[in-house]
């Protein structure tokens, strides 16, 4: 869903920036979030007062019985099977992430790694017969950190793109968009791209939206004669949120899972622009490009999640059925 490769782009792509209806996966997402409290971290929900958050002990709310589902899951052998022979011998799965994507991944009151991606790790791990063990990495290094074998794997909501499954292994397990996200009441009145012309519009450092989604909007502002997008790219996703909030960018690219969960979970923040929605892209867990034999085994545990209907169980919890994809796929590029 997210991101492209931090080196620098070789070839600009272009991506489709026709308008198109908002689709099941936004409307899934909206309703994710009904009747959650405000954050309380800077720009980023916790599960704390959010009853039933992975994580936490109380019944209902957003992603309720996703992590039960995950660890309730049992050892598949021909998954175990595909697993390399040092990752056997540790035990356990190093991951990194960016925990400032709710409701993808995100940290709850006592630090840890809640959302839907940490459930899916978690099942995979126990498919695998190991542990998912998590750290938090800054996302433009995680790729460079997963050729350089400092991690095991990343579930941080990239964007499989051909670029980035060039240089890692990309297994799909789910499906997103991006969208556009302003300030309450939608001041500048954005309903459309062009509106976005000559304004500030913030996205994270080495994300999808900052390397080609800006860009797409920008030829578009040039092609209809208007001034020009001022990029204003930040590091993390919580500096991201804070611009619009604060005034400092009149709107923002980010997914439309996380757009509809903010514009929900802050009302009297942000709003969303449903009218904007970039077409939908593959998401996929990310190993090195070298260990064929890791990637194979995160597919086979997938689709045996899949298979057994934890998977279905996972997403439902975290209000993104729609996100669900039919099969699991090694660098499904076109």
């Amino acid at each position: 869903m997210k991101k492209l490769t931090e080196k620098k782009m070789t070839e600009k792509k272009t991506i489709s920036n026709r308008l198109v209806r908002r689709t099941a996966l936004t409307l899934t997402a909206l309703a994710l979030v009904a009747g959650t409290s405000a954050c309380t971290n800077s720009e980023t929900p916790t599960a704390a007062g959010n009853p039933g958050a992975s994580g936490t002990n109380a019944a209902g709310g957003v992603g309720s019985g996703g992590r039960a589902a995950a660890e309730a899951v049992q050892a598949d052998p021909a998954v175990e099977a595909l697993v390399p022979a040092a990752l056997k011998q540790k035990g356990s799965l190093s991951l990194v992430t960016d925990p400032t994507y709710a409701p993808i991944t995100f940290t709850d009151s006592s630090g840890a790694f809640v959302g839907l991606e940490p459930d899916l790790a978690v099942a995979v791990g126990k498919k695998m017969g190991l542990k998912a063990d998590f750290s938090k990495g800054d996302f433009n290094g995680i790729i460079a950190g997963i050729q350089a074998k400092r991690y095991d794997a990343s579930w941080a909501a990239f964007s499989i793109t051909a670029d980035r499954a060039a240089q890692v292994n990309m297994v799909s397990y789910m499906k997103g968009g991006t969208s556009v996200m302003v300030k309450k009441g939608n001041p500048s009145g954005i309903k459309q791209v062009e509106d976005l012309c000559g304004k500030t519009v913030a996205a994270q450092t080495g994300t999808t939206q900052a390397l080609a989604v800006l860009p797409s909007f920008q030829k578009q502002c040039a092609d209809a004669g208007k001034g020009q997008i001022t990029p204003l790219i930040l590091p993390q996703q919580d500096n991201v949120n804070q611009a619009v909030s604060t005034g400092r960018a009149q709107a923002m690219a980010a997914d439309n899972a996380l757009v509809a969960y903010y514009s929900q979970l802050q009302p009297d923040v942000f709003s969303s622009v449903d009218s904007i929605l970039v077409e939908p892209a593959l998401s996929g867990v990310i190993t090195n490009k070298a260990d064929d034999s890791l990637a194979k085994a995160f597919q086979k545990a997938l689709s045996s999640l899949m298979a057994d209907g934890t998977y279905k169980k996972i997403l439902t919890a975290w209000g993104m059925s729609a996100s669900e994809i039919p099969a699991s796929e090694i660098n499904p590029v076109k």
